[in-house]
């Protein structure tokens, strides 16, 4: 071949090169997205998508992969171009650099909607790069991937293998497909998941995103039914999500704490399993430590989830002041707020199984009427059953302060303040009212105007 033919061939490609990627970069800013449709960029990249140059075939998909995130409508031009079956024949042929970049395509086009996912699977596309944004929209996209022969399997294989991204990918598709119902989480569970999820995923440190996926999945699973909970219990997976959250940072937390929520919350022997793993206090922690409104309700509500099954799990939370750190968030939270709401339904749950004065004390002294209502309840629970404790519970000042409560006459907290008040003697509880001092200093005053 001569010089001036091999010159023309390789300026050439040094142009294919140049454009592809200038459009790849373009594609990066949202306000070139429409300039770049209107310009037939579509048709452009295309063929380059076959050019025999990878790093060309490469940019093209990425470029594709940008647009196609960017709306649906382009997202359907791309499927209307006939592209996918391009893309879905070099996933089995092509380099892995060029099929993560096909995958991201296919990806950018599935997320939209379920038409689009429909289109990628009628296409053929079941690698376990795109099926998570297939699996994600409904149970019957989910359950057509579970049934395709052999893809959980090769999905719970992949979390061993030696590429992090594609064991990241596969804990998210299974993630994705387990979140719908009991029955694909439970196909999920069964294709060999354990314990690879946990001693190769989860355990992996230093691979934050890949750790974080595999909390979701384990938080999908468990939290569809007891057996399931049990199943992700009985492989060690408690101790695992206790101590990656003790790791975490920040947000990152927020599956770890929503799995051991829904594991404590089927029974209390799941629960126990929790405390026994020290996991009530990785969710004290969470609850004092983060900033986030939302991680800080899913902690409060794991741990109502622990508390409210019996009087040990509940001594077992006030022994980390936990009700105390409830309280303070409950103080601190917007009126309207899920944190609010969270934070007053795991006070209640623990309060009502608490059998530690010392620990409901506090709360008498400085919680809000909506919740010194339970405590009060609860207080006359523990006297009744506990005579002893009536000696204690007025020298502390408790039968004072409960004294100074203005509660409405009919109200329930009226109704346990007098419950308790029943359990002394009238003169004791006159002694502690706030206007027995200016009772005596009457009797006094009448006793010297009327003297014998």
């Amino acid at each position: 071949m001569s010089r001036a033919v091999l010159t023309s061939f390789e300026e050439y490609q040094k142009e294919r090169v140049k454009f592809v990627q200038t459009i790849a970069e373009l594609a990066r800013q949202p306000q070139n997205i429409e300039a770049l449709q209107a310009a037939g960029v579509m048709g452009l990249l295309r063929p380059l998508l076959l050019d025999n140059v990878s790093s060309i075939q490469q940019s093209a998909a990425l470029a594709l992969a940008r647009l196609a995130s960017y709306s649906a409508e382009i997202a359907e031009a791309i499927v209307s171009n006939q592209v996918l079956p391009q893309l879905i024949d070099s996933l089995s042929k092509q380099n892995r650099f060029y099929k993560k970049a096909a995958a991201y395509v296919l990806k950018s086009v599935a997320k939209h909607s379920e038409h689009l996912a429909q289109c990628v699977i009628d296409a053929g596309a079941l690698d376990a790069l795109v099926v998570s944004e297939i699996a994600k929209h409904t149970p019957e996209l989910a359950d057509r991937i579970a049934n395709n022969a052999g893809t959980l399997r090769v999905l719970t294989g992949n979390l061993a293998d030696r590429d992090f991204e594609l064991r990241q990918h596969s804990c998210t598709c299974l993630a994705n497909i387990a979140k719908h119902n009991e029955d694909l989480a439970q196909k999920v569970a069964g294709a060999d998941l354990f314990p690879k999820i946990v001693d190769r995923c989860l355990k992996e440190e230093g691979k934050e995103r890949l750790q974080r996926q595999a909390a979701l999945c384990l938080k999908e699973i468990a939290g569809q039914s007891i057996s399931l909970a049990r199943m992700v219990s009985d492989v060690g997976g408690v101790s695992c999500v206790v101590d990656y959250l003790n790791k975490a940072p920040g947000a990152a937390k927020l599956h770890a704490i929503m799995t051991l929520g829904f594991i404590s919350g089927f029974d209390q022997d799941l629960a126990k399993n929790v405390v026994q793993c020290k996991g009530h206090i990785a969710l004290v922690n969470s609850l004092r430590e983060v900033k986030e409104d939302h991680i800080k309700a899913a902690a409060a509500w794991s741990l109502g989830q622990i508390g409210r099954h019996s009087v040990e799990l509940a001594r077992d939370l006030a022994e980390q002041d936990v009700l105390r750190e409830l309280l303070v968030v409950y103080m601190g939270a917007d009126e309207k707020g899920d944190l609010k709401n969270k934070a007053k339904r795991a006070l209640r749950s623990i309060i009502q199984q608490c059998q530690e004065m010392d620990a409901l004390q506090p709360l008498l002294e400085s919680a809000p009427e909506k919740i010194v209502k339970h405590v009060v309840a609860q207080m006359a629970i523990i006297l009744k059953n506990k005579p002893t404790l009536k000696k204690d519970f007025a020298e502390k000042g408790c039968l004072k302060r409960l004294q100074e409560i203005h509660a409405p006459p009919e109200s329930k907290l009226q109704s346990s303040i007098n419950e308790i008040n029943d359990l002394f003697p009238p003169e004791v509880v006159q002694h502690y009212s706030p206007d027995y001092i200016n009772t005596l200093i009457k009797k006094v005053e009448e006793l010297h105007q009327h003297p014998e």
